[in-house]
């Protein structure tokens, strides 16, 4: 029977959404982030510089190109996926401190790298439909965000060059758009903005893109991040722990490396086996 009389263990407690210790609010002021984190939380959506070099970005863009050419079928030269651990350059970006702290302004702590795949749309790309990422969420859409997606954006985007379109405050209602609003789509706005900006959104905002309309090829890189709790699109499985010795903990951290979920070792007789990782995973999840 469980002690009834102890004291409530304050690391279960659960924090509001937008809710920050002052330490963590002080990291966000440093970098500049807090009217990024106000503009996503009213709007649904935001995007940030990506605090890097022009000669980053454009390294960054002709590894995207090179690893679309190892792509088989249809989408060779224009997709590549499970981006880490092919390139160095790609632990960059991922522990790119902007995105790491909006990661857990959206996400909480322990948050999950489910996503990280890079696309070349060239003129004629088409649109796709509206929708909202939650997509195996069932309305409505919990209050505490799911998901956060970010395009790294290597070129400009322009509305006619194909960026994203988003309908601001659509988050707000909590779950997918019926048909007939994605066809009338009112309320759309083209997110435009210079090459080295992350265009980002939570996993309840109405968004597409427009159709690509100019020549030359935009190159993005598509990053997602889930809370600990769900499942990722992308396995890394085979990224193993010779790969991580002597790189930074977040990378462990975001490949589910420190939370119990998905344990394989039976000789521990179950997840509560490792009670540290027990208590950290439960901790994390209410962040």
């Amino acid at each position: 029977m469980p002690n009834t009389k102890a004291k409530p263990d304050e690391t279960l407690s659960t924090v509001q959404p937008f809710e920050f210790s002052k330490e963590f609010s002080k990291k966000l002021k440093d970098l500049d982030l807090l009217k990024t984190v106000d503009h996503i939380k009213k709007h649904g959506y935001a995007v940030m510089d990506a605090g890097v070099t022009e000669e980053f970005n454009q390294k960054l863009r002709k590894t995207c190109i090179r690893l679309t050419q190892e792509t088989e079928g249809p989408a060779k030269g224009y997709a590549a996926a499970i981006l880490l651990g092919r390139d160095p350059i790609y632990e960059e970006v991922v522990l790119n401190p902007k995105i790491q702290a909006m990661v857990e302004v959206m996400c909480g702590k322990g948050a999950l790298l489910s996503q990280l795949i890079a696309s070349v749309r060239p003129k004629g790309a088409p649109q796709i439909g509206l929708h909202a990422d939650q997509n195996w969420t069932p309305a409505p859409f919990p209050v505490h965000n799911q998901l956060l997606t970010l395009c790294w954006a290597c070129d400009e985007f322009t509305k006619e060059g194909g960026c994203t379109k988003v309908i601001p405050k659509s988050h707000l209602k909590r779950r997918h758009p019926l048909p007939k609003e994605i066809t009338a789509q009112k309320g759309a706005i083209p997110v435009e903005c210079p090459p080295r900006s992350l265009v980002m959104w939570d996993g309840s905002i109405w968004h597409s893109n427009y159709p690509r309309n100019i020549e030359s090829d935009r190159v993005v890189i598509h990053i997602t991040f889930s809370r600990l709790a769900l499942r990722t699109v992308e396995s890394y499985d085979h990224l193993d722990d010779k790969w991580l010795e002597g790189k930074p903990k977040e990378l462990a951290t975001m490949l589910g490396r420190d939370d119990f979920l998905g344990h394989k070792d039976f000789t521990k007789g179950g997840a509560g086996g490792e009670f540290e990782k027990l208590a950290k995973t439960f901790t994390w999840a209410r962040s």
